[in-house]
């Protein structure tokens, strides 16, 4: 506490440092929590989010460390599951000042953000009709791919990221080298997991625009491909010493592309399995609007809304079955359906 007291007084980088080595020397043992609130004042949190995430799972946490994992999520952008988390720490510490307050604020920046969405939404849709039927010019193609880059950040806003790369690829069609048209199918690709793609849009853009403003940080961003979102749920599941680490993956994944379809079904069923049910149906409600959803979606949305007793489940059983690939993966759902029923 002593070197973590001083790198608040003083923000120097080797006082951080010092309390580094220290906390991961020490492990379990050690102040963790000091150590994921000193990211937090150093600006740094995706380094602190992973330590308070762990804290907040292993077991019962107190609230100021539940209240550093609200901050954090705020800090990344990730506002729904800052509400909801500051929402449980009332339910179990009625009362608690600092979740109060924040969640005060949490909740008027959600609502701003509600009129913003709705916005971005209707302007996307007179562009996108405007576009096909005059063609319109790249400064409204740019403008279209631009708002529907901002909702596929958002959660339950509809849009995903193909749909951005879609637009940009029709800017592209129409003005190859612009500047602004590449920098944002970059981002848009990376964010997608498009590594090829990503790759070429690159490319691209150092030919085009080699003194962009961004090219730098692209250059140095890790070009690993994203790992299967199944392959994090079996792991998640699975109750080895990796579950949780795969648990986080599964979570920044839904934080990169909150309306992935897969995505969304491996979070909900992995936070489910980890105990988070709250957290479960709040994905399972967000992944039940999604349109034309496939066999894996409805039959996930079953078997969650079956643990919470949600009647739910029995929609979303009837839409699984026929649209099962084999007998076999029909036959496996339909008996887990009725152990989980009790039928």
């Amino acid at each position: 506490m002593e070197c973590y007291e001083q790198f608040v007084s003083t923000r120097d980088p080797a006082k951080l440092s010092s309390l580094e080595s220290l906390a991961m020397a020490a492990g379990l043992s050690g102040d963790l929590h000091a150590l994921a609130s000193a990211y937090l004042v150093a600006e740094l949190p995706m380094e602190g989010l992973p330590l308070l995430e762990f804290l907040a799972d292993s077991g019962p946490a107190d609230p100021a460390v539940r209240c550093d994992l609200a901050s954090a999520y705020i800090l990344i952008g990730s506002v729904e599951r800052a509400s909801r988390e500051l929402e449980r720490i009332l339910a179990a510490f009625p009362g608690f000042a600092a979740a109060d307050r924040q969640l005060a604020d949490v909740r008027v920046w959600l609502q701003w953000r509600v009129a913003e969405v709705d916005f971005q939404q209707r302007r996307a849709a007179f562009l996108a009709e405007r576009l096909a039927d005059e063609g319109g010019g790249i400064d409204e193609h740019i403008m279209l791919a631009r708002g529907l880059y901002q909702l596929a950040r958002i959660p339950r806003s509809g849009v995903d990221w193909p749909e951005v790369m879609d637009a940009l690829n029709r800017a592209r069609r129409l003005h190859g080298d612009h500047s602004q048209v590449l920098e944002l199918l970059t981002a848009a690709t990376h964010q997608a997991g498009a590594e090829a793609e990503w790759h070429e849009a690159l490319l691209a853009l150092e030919r085009v625009a080699p003194r962009s403003a961004i090219l730098d940080h692209w250059r140095s961003v890790s070009t690993a491909v994203l790992p299967n979102p199944d392959r994090l749920l079996a792991v998640a599941s699975s109750g080895t010493e990796d579950a949780h680490g795969a648990l986080r993956d599964l979570r920044s994944q839904y934080r990169l592309s909150p309306n992935n379809p897969d995505i969304q079904r491996c979070l909900m069923q992995a936070e489910v399995r980890a105990g988070n049910v709250a957290e479960g149906l709040w994905l399972a409600d967000g992944l039940a609007a999604t349109e034309a959803l496939d066999f894996y979606g409805h039959a996930a949305l079953a078997m969650v809304y079956g643990v919470a007793g949600d009647q739910r489940m029995d929609h979303h059983a009837t839409e699984a079955l026929p649209l099962a690939p084999d007998a076999g993966s029909r036959a496996a759902f339909q008996a887990q359906y009725d152990r989980v029923r009790g039928t």
